[in-house]
This record gives C-alpha cells, sequence and structure tokens, in this order.
C-alpha cells in the first residue's frame, strides 16, 4: 500500500489559473511547487476540493499558478516529472485537457505507481451545447418574464515551467466540462474523490470521511442560498460577457443563461455576437452585463457603453485563481459566496 503521506497527491484537473505568488487556501498551497510533497494540483476547484477532504492528513498545493487561465496552461518537464512522485493524480474528463490525458497514458504504460481518478466520473454530465453562445435554462423564462408568479425550486511561468500560448478550439469531448458551476455536482465529485484517498491511504480514512460530510454540508448551504437568491429574483437571465461555461448553473437553477462567446475560453466575440447581446439586453431589460474577472472587460465594457446597461458585475466560471482572491486566502466555496453570489442579487434583481 502506497503511503500518502510520503507521496504526493496531484488534483490535474485543468481549470485553475494560479501564480507564482504562493498562498494557502484552506490548505491549498497555491506556489505551483512540485519540490513539496502533499497534494497537487493543475485545477483550482478540484484541488480545492481535495484539499478540503484530505485536510491535515496531507499537504495541498497546485500545479498552475496564480493569475493565469488553466485552459491554455500545460506543465513544463520539471512539473511532468513531479506527477510520477505523486500517490494519486485528480484529473478531469478526457479531452478537457489533452497533457493530463498524456500524462495518464504514459503512467499506466510505464507501470508507474500513481493511482489516478477522474473527478467528473460520477457526475451527472450534460452534452456540450451549441458552439454560437445561446442560453441555457430556456424553459424557464417564460416563468421568469412573466415575474415569477410561482416560487422557483430548482432542485514556464517562473522561468522553469511552460505556459501554452496556442488554446484549444473546443475540449474534445461530448460533455460540457464545467460541471463545478453546480455546487450538487461539485458535491458528488467530493464524494468520488474521497473513495480514492481513502483507497490509498485507508489508514486515514476517518479523517477523510469527516472532511468530506463537512465540505457536502458546506456544499448544500451554498446551494440553498442561491437557490433562495434565484426564487426571490424578478428576472431570470443573465448575459455573460465571456465563454459559454455556465450550462450548468442555469440547468441547476433554471436561469437563462446568454453567453457572448461559444464554449472555447479564447474565442474573441465577432460582430454579429455583440449585434445578438445587444438584442438580449433590449429585450430583457438588463441593466448589468457580467463577466470574469480573470478575462478580458472589453466586449463587457464595450456593451455598457453601446446599450442601456449600466455596469459590469463579476461573474466568474472559475478557472483560475486571481490575485487578489489569493491575497485574501478565497477558497472555490469563497470566491463562489463573496464574487458570483452579490453578482447574483443584483442582476437578477433579487
Amino acid at each position: 500500500m502506497q503511503e500518502l503521506t510520503r507521496r504526493r497527491v496531484l488534483a490535474g484537473t485543468g481549470l485553475a489559473g494560479l501564480s507564482g505568488v504562493a498562498g494557502c487556501l484552506d490548505g491549498l498551497n497555491t506556489g505551483g511547487d512540485t519540490e513539496s510533497g502533499g497534494v497537487q494540483s493543475s485545477f483550482f476547484v478540484f484541488g480545492a476540493v481535495t484539499a478540503a477532504v484530505a485536510g491535515d492528513a496531507t499537504d495541498a498545493s497546485v500545479l498552475v499558478p496564480v493569475g493565469q487561465h488553466g485552459h491554455g496552461w500545460e506543465p513544463g518537464p520539471r512539473v511532468r516529472e513531479s506527477i510520477r512522485d505523486a500517490s494519486l493524480l485528480v484529473h478531469g474528463m478526457p479531452g478537457f485537457q489533452p497533457w493530463v490525458d498524456d500524462i495518464t497514458t504514459d503512467l499506466t504504460a510505464d507501470g508507474a505507481a500513481v493511482e489516478t481518478v477522474d473527478a467528473s466520473a460520477d457526475v451527472d454530465l450534460l452534452p456540450l451545447g451549441d458552439d454560437h453562445g445561446h442560453g441555457h435554462g430556456e424553459h424557464e423564462t417564460e416563468q421568469h418574464e412573466e415575474e415569477r408568479g410561482t416560487e422557483h425550486t430548482g432542485t514556464e511561468h517562473d522561468g522553469t515551467e511552460h505556459h501554452e500560448e496556442e488554446h484549444h478550439d473546443d475540449h474534445g469531448g461530448e460533455f460540457d466540462p464545467h460541471f463545478w458551476l453546480d455546487p450538487l455536482r461539485i458535491r458528488t465529485a467530493v464524494d468520488t474523490v474521497r473513495e480514492r484517498l481513502v483507497a490509498v491511504d485507508p489508514a486515514n480514512a476517518d479523517v477523510y470521511e469527516a472532511n468530506a460530510t463537512a465540505y457536502r454540508e458546506r456544499l448544500d448551504a451554498l446551494h440553498e442560498d442561491i437557490d433562495g437568491t434565484v426564487a426571490d429574483a424578478s428576472k431570470g437571465t443573465l448575459l455573460v460577457a465571456g465563454h459559454d461555461a455556465f450550462q450548468y448553473f442555469g440547468d441547476r437553477y433554471g436561469l437563462q443563461i446568454e453567453a457572448l462567446t461559444g464554449m472555447s475560453p479564447d474565442a474573441q466575440p465577432t460582430a454579429r455576437d455583440i449585434e445578438r447581446a445587444q438584442e438580449v439586453i433590449e429585450h430583457h431589460d438588463l441593466q448589468y452585463i457580467c463577466a470574469d474577472p480573470l478575462e478580458s472587460q472589453r466586449a463587457a465594457e464595450q456593451l455598457v457603453a453601446e446599450t442601456d446597461a449600466t455596469e459590469v458585475l463579476p461573474l466568474t466560471a472559475l478557472p483560475g485563481l486571481h490575485d487578489d482572491w489569493a491575497d485574501r486566502d478565497w477558497g472555490y466555496l469563497d470566491i463562489v459566496e463573496n464574487v458570483n453570489r452579490p453578482t447574483l442579487e443584483r442582476a437578477l434583481e433579487a
């Protein structure tokens, strides 16, 4: 049996953007330090989940540096080699991060003593939407537009690592990878990670179970809070001036989510995209445009300048960790509670 306290556990799930600035977020180190032991992650959200479940049993750190967008980041040789010292590699679905697929294939071929787990394996995944930024949750739109007559009951940054400049146009799979925008689907991932941690380190099974239970309770509370906010809202449409990452959020809470571009986080909006967004603003009488603080604000600011919308509000799909959030030691739950939830209250007029 591999001893977890002696080898690294890597949560390689490809979302986070982290920087060379070291920090600690609920036990999750964000310095991209491949020399220290414990838990490592290339995806902020999955790394946060793994750290929450691991607790004091092992350290947690992240491969991708703060401030970088994890969709386009790829590890350099030193990081790739460090993965072979791990006891467990936590990763996302096939096709989401091609470099993770390459590494898991090599580990298997080489007979490396590294366990792997797909954190999305047990999640109820949604198929990829169209690639034109159309909204999600349309089945609820008429209800919201009628002012909710009934209550909603929605169930190489430091010279050693390499930052990939060429980005992928899509995620290479048939399912939408952004399930972490739904707290209840993240809850499922917590159990998946816990089970594999127990498998590689049964001596700490009770610790992992207790930590997972506590984190699931916090996710349940977050879900109830968001659900209550949506239930009290007078609007049911959000316009996100960014890529199409909020399908799971719209599906869970019955919201119409209109995205400016398609699934690729690096897609540039076309003139038609801007025109369509202007139509959405006018049709739904939207006062606020949502934009991810980790992505360009240019399109959102343009829409405010050219329409009756008055302000850009932060709404993040958590593709990484902003420097300001790292300075505040914010983890996944903190960011959703302090960034996304206030925006929902204002944008939905809750």
